[in-house]
C-alpha cells in the first residue's frame, strides 16, 4: 500500500500497487477502529491480500489478510522517508489498470532491503530510481560509447540525452552540468542495475565514493525523464545532508 488517507472519524481511503491493476483507490469503513481486522493491513506500506467489491466505479474493502508490514521503515525517519519518496515517484509513473508486475516486485524488493536487511538508503535509492527508469521504457543506451561502443574506458553520461561517450567523442569544450563521468566499474553497475535479473538486483557491490557519485547520477537522471520535483525526496535529502 502506497498511499492512506484519513475519511472522517474512523474510515480510510488507501491506494495499492497492484501486479495486476496497477493502482487501486479502496475505501475501508471503520479502519482506524482498534477493533477493526483491518487496521495493520491498511497502515503505509503494508502489503496484503486484498479483497474489495466494485460499487458505480469505486471499490470497497470486505476483507484483507497482512502479508508483511514492514515495521522495520517505522524505526528509521531516513528509511520511512526514501520509502515515501519511492511510493509518490510509483503514483506519478503508475495509472490505474495498468499491469506493474516488475514494478511491484522493484518495491517490494526495497522496502525489503530497507526495512528487513538494513541495506544502505543510497543503495536502494540508486537501484530503485535507475531500475523504475528502466521499467518505464526510459532506459539510457547502455552499449557503451554512442560512437564507438566501447565500455572499457571511462565514459561521459550525458544524461539529458541518455547517451554515453567515450573520451575521443567526447566534446569537452562544450560541457554541460548534466554530464557526469563513470569510472568503468560504474558504468557496469549501471549496466547491472538496468538489466539484471530482478532476483538479483542487489547482487553488487561498488565502492562508498562510486556509490555516491552513482546515487547524483540516478536521482538527475530520473528527475529530468519525469520532468518534475518530489517533495519527498526534498525532505530525503535534508535528511542525508545532516
Amino acid at each position: 500500500m502506497i498511499s492512506v488517507r484519513d475519511a472522517g472519524d474512523n474510515d480510510r481511503f488507501i491506494t495499492v500497487l497492484s501486479p495486476e491493476m496497477g493502482l487501486i483507490d479502496i475505501s475501508v469503513k471503520g479502519a482506524k477502529k482498534l477493533s477493526s481486522g483491518s487496521n495493520s493491513s491498511t497502515q503505509l506500506f503494508a502489503c496484503a491480500k486484498y479483497c474489495f467489491r466494485d460499487r458505480s466505479g469505486r471499490y470497497y474493502l470486505n476483507s484483507c489478510e497482512p502479508v508483511k508490514t514492514f515495521y522495520g521503515l517505522r524505526l528509521d525517519m531516513k528509511k520511512l522517508s526514501l520509502a515515501s519518496y519511492m511510493a509518490e515517484v510509483i503514483r506519478c509513473t503508475v495509472t490505474s489498470g495498468q499491469t506493474a508486475r516488475d514494478i511491484y516486485r522493484l518495491f517490494m524488493n526495497c522496502l525489503f532491503m530497507l526495512s528487513e536487511k538494513d541495506t544502505d538508503c543510497a543503495l536502494v535509492k540508486f537501484v530503485f530510481e535507475m531500475r523504475l527508469t528502466a521499467e518505464l521504457g526510459m532506459i539510457p543506451d547502455l552499449l557503451g560509447c554512442a560512437e564507438c561502443y566501447r565500455s572499457d574506458v571511462p565514459l561521459r553520461f550525458l544524461i539529458k540525452k541518455g547517451i554515453f561517450l567515450c573520451p575521443e567523442h567526447y566534446l569537452s569544450d562544450s560541457p554541460n552540468a548534466y554530464d557526469r563521468e563513470l569510472t568503468q566499474g560504474m558504468f557496469e553497475a549501471l549496466r547491472y542495475v538496468c538489466l539484471s535479473d530482478m532476483s538479483k538486483l542487489f547482487s553488487f557491490r561498488v565502492t562508498d565514493s562510486a556509490l555516491w557519485e552513482l546515487g547524483r547520477i540516478s536521482e538527475l537522471y530520473i528527475l529530468t525523464r519525469l520532468e518534475r520535483g518530489f517533495k519527498t525526496l526534498e525532505f530525503y535529502n535534508s535528511l542525508t545532508s545532516e
